[in-house]
């Protein structure tokens, strides 16, 4: 009796002190319709969050990106940066893309080499020339958020830009006021990207 019932009191309280422990990411719509042929082409990154700057993007200046549909359905995709400055050497990431869900084709999954796919979800699109891009996962009691605002243009005006972030904090809940702007001006853009 009484054994059994501290034992399983303890557990719920167990249960329910993981299940607080552990963040969830928010339920994010993405862009609907989305044609991932339209998406395809050189975006260049406005801003993007100051995670992306202190990891895969450190020293970065003149981010950029180029999808191309490869022949298995997949997206290549190509990253590249200055490193050091506008006109510093070129630095090249490449990775896949692909669309795990048919039916929900703006939600992405990426790769740089890794087994494991992060999320790469356009939950906004204005007509395949400016977009928003997120990521979330959750890591134990934190989630690791990630967004991108991306555009056909090296420059956005500031009224797009002001639009597309406040729909995207609407959306995702992430203060968009910690983006980091990306330097994309004086840029020396490498020419097969």
């Amino acid at each position: 009796g009484t054994f059994n019932n501290n034992m399983r009191v303890s557990v719920l309280f167990f249960c329910l002190f993981l299940s607080s422990v552990f963040a969830t990411c928010p339920n994010v719509d993405v862009t609907s319709p989305f044609d991932v042929n339209e998406y395809l082409g050189v975006w260049y990154e406005i801003s993007t969050t100051p995670i992306t700057v202190k990891t895969f993007e450190r020293n970065c200046y003149c981010t950029r990106a180029n999808y191309t549909l490869e022949e298995d359905g997949s997206v290549l995709v190509q990253n590249t940066c200055n490193q050091g400055s506008v006109n510093g050497p070129v630095n090249l990431a490449n990775g896949t893309a692909i669309i795990k869900d048919p039916s929900e084709p703006a939600k992405l999954s990426v790769s740089f080499g890794s087994p494991v796919y992060a999320p790469y979800w356009v939950i906004i699109n204005d007509d395949y020339q400016n977009a928003v891009v997120w990521s979330c996962t959750s890591l134990g009691p934190v989630n690791v958020e990630y967004m991108w605002v991306l555009s056909r243009n090296n420059q956005m005006s500031s009224a797009t830009y002001g639009s597309l972030t406040a729909q995207a904090q609407e959306m995702t809940g992430y203060d968009v006021s910690n983006l980091l702007l990306t330097e994309q001006q004086g840029c020396t853009y490498p020419s097969s990207t």
